[in-house]
């Protein structure tokens, strides 16, 4: 089980409102994915979690102040979850971007001449 705890929220900033829980028990999570809407005296924002899991409970509501460290949220690591989505949408969507960055349609040589034959 991971305790997801606040994270430090800037310089003498020790505690925020809960604006919103933007998941729920039983929700799986992706690292980096945000899981609450914080708001302080400065600004109003979302914090992500680093890790990748199942939400088991959740230890806070809307309306509440919570404190800088103090858990918000608890995650069990599952093996790989949330990781496998991202792996395999990242090697197809890498190769159709170079595809489509040629508006002109023309090919370019693997030695990357094309520009070069254009200019002479």
């Amino acid at each position: 089980m991971i305790e997801f705890k606040v994270p430090d929220l800037g310089e003498n900033i020790d505690s925020a409102e809960v604006l919103k829980v933007l998941v729920s028990e039983g929700d799986t999570v992706e690292a980096e994915q945000p899981v609450l809407e914080l708001e302080t005296d400065k600004a109003a924002f979302e914090v992500p979690t680093e890790h990748a899991g199942t939400v088991t409970k959740v230890h806070i509501k809307p309306g509440d102040s919570i404190a800088v460290g103090q858990t918000a949220l608890t995650i069990e690591a599952g093996e790989g979850a949330g990781a496998g989505k991202p792996a395999a949408d990242k090697p197809a969507a890498a190769p159709a971007a170079p595809a489509e960055a040629k508006p002109d349609g023309a090919a370019e040589r693997p030695d990357g001449e094309r520009d070069r034959e254009r200019e002479a």
